[in-house]
């Protein structure tokens, strides 16, 4: 796993298969929330015909945080995520063990934008 103040090896990252549809539903599900990420630039590696990525990587320009976030998905079926600058330097990351789906926006929104005056 690459380390906060490393340049993120995406290519070197142990992961899974994941589909590009249920991920990119997933973020979008509270619509607002995703939108209030600044949330453009969608990256994947080589999608496969049947929709299946092994890279998902968005530009955000929050509140807290401006540059990318990196989705992964592990061998336990949960979530790693990156933030990192334009230029790829790891700024925050999620533990070793990962993220679980229900957690994947929540956790994104408290790095990137998320503040105390919200109302939830």
């Amino acid at each position: 796993m690459n380390q906060i103040g490393e340049k993120i090896e995406f290519e070197k990252c142990y992961c899974r298969d994941m589909n590009f549809d249920e991920l990119l539903y997933v973020l979008k599900r509270n619509i607002s929330i995703y939108w209030s990420w600044g949330a453009h630039r969608i990256i994947v590696d080589k999608m496969r015909k049947d929709g299946y990525i092994k890279m998902f990587r968005f530009t955000v320009s929050g509140h807290h945080h401006k540059g990318h976030v990196y989705i992964f998905l592990n061998g336990l079926d949960l979530f790693d995520v990156y933030l990192t600058t334009n230029q790829g330097t790891i700024k925050q990351r999620t533990d070793e063990m990962g993220i679980y789906n229900d957690q994947l926006v929540e956790w994104i929104d408290e790095r990137v934008e998320r503040i105390p005056e919200y109302a939830r």
